[in-house]
C-alpha cells in the first residue's frame, strides 16, 4: 500500500529548502547566479498542496528568507528595511505564479508545465526590471535609466555597463527555474515526468 505524504510536511520541507538555497545563492552569488528554487516552489508545489493554501507557500518562503536577510543585515552592518513596495509586488506574484500552477494542476501535462515555468520567469523579468527602471523615477532620485520608453528597453536588455547584460539573469532565471520544477516533479510526481520512459520499460520484452 503506499504510503501517503502529509501536505503539511512537504509545504515544510519545500519552505526550509527555499530558504536554504536562497540564502546560499545570495551569499555565494558566483555558484547560483541569479538561480533560485523559489519560482519553481510557488509554482509547482501548489500543483501538489491543498488548494486553499498551496498557493501561499512560495510567498511565505520568500518573506521568510527575506526576514532572514534583514536579521543578518542587522547583525553585521545594521543595514535593511522591514519591508517595501517590492515586497509586495514579489508578494503578490509568487502567490499569481502558485495560481497559476493550481489552474494547471487540474489538466496537467509536462508540456504544460515546461511552459507555465518558462512564463513565469518571463513575466518575473519583465516585472522586475519594469520596477528598477520605475523606482528611483518615483522616488525622484537620479533615474540610473531614462524615464522614457528606450529606458525601459534597456532595463530589460542590456542594462547599466560596466554590469552584464540583464538578459543573462533572464537566461539564468529560466534555466534556474525549469531545474527546479523538474527536480520537484521528480519528487512530488515521478510517474508524470518519467511515464513515457517507465511504460517502454514495463513492456520491453525480457
Amino acid at each position: 500500500m503506499k504510503r501517503e505524504i502529509s501536505p503539511l510536511y512537504v509545504a515544510s520541507m519545500l519552505v526550509l529548502v527555499g530558504i536554504v538555497l536562497r540564502l546560499f545563492g545570495n551569499y555565494f552569488p558566483s555558484a547560483m547566479p541569479n538561480i533560485s528554487p523559489l519560482m519553481a516552489i510557488a509554482y509547482v508545489g501548489a500543483m501538489y498542496l491543498p488548494r486553499r493554501w498551496g498557493w501561499l507557500v512560495g510567498p511565505l518562503t520568500m518573506l521568510m528568507t527575506d526576514l532572514a536577510f534583514l536579521r543578518v543585515n542587522a547583525l553585521t552592518d545594521g543595514s535593511g528595511s522591514m519591508f517595501s513596495w517590492w515586497t509586495l509586488i514579489s508578494f503578490a506574484f509568487y502567490a499569481a505564479a502558485g495560481g497559476l500552477g493550481i489552474l494547471i494542476a487540474r489538466h496537467k501535462s509536462l508540456g504544460k508545465i515546461i511552459a507555465g515555468s518558462l512564463v513565469c520567469s518571463f513575466l518575473f523579468y519583465i516585472v522586475a526590471n519594469t520596477f528598477s527602471w520605475w523606482s528611483d523615477i518615483a522616488a525622484g532620485m537620479t533615474p540610473s535609466y531614462a524615464p522614457t520608453l528606450a529606458g525601459w528597453w534597456q532595463a530589460n536588455t542590456v542594462g547599466l555597463p560596466p554590469w552584464e547584460p540583464t538578459w543573462h539573469f533572464l537566461r539564468n532565471a529560466m534555466t534556474g527555474d525549469l531545474f527546479f520544477a523538474l527536480l520537484l516533479l521528480l519528487a512530488l510526481d515521478r510517474e508524470l515526468l518519467l511515464g513515457r520512459f517507465a511504460t517502454r520499460a514495463s513492456v520491453r520484452p525480457a
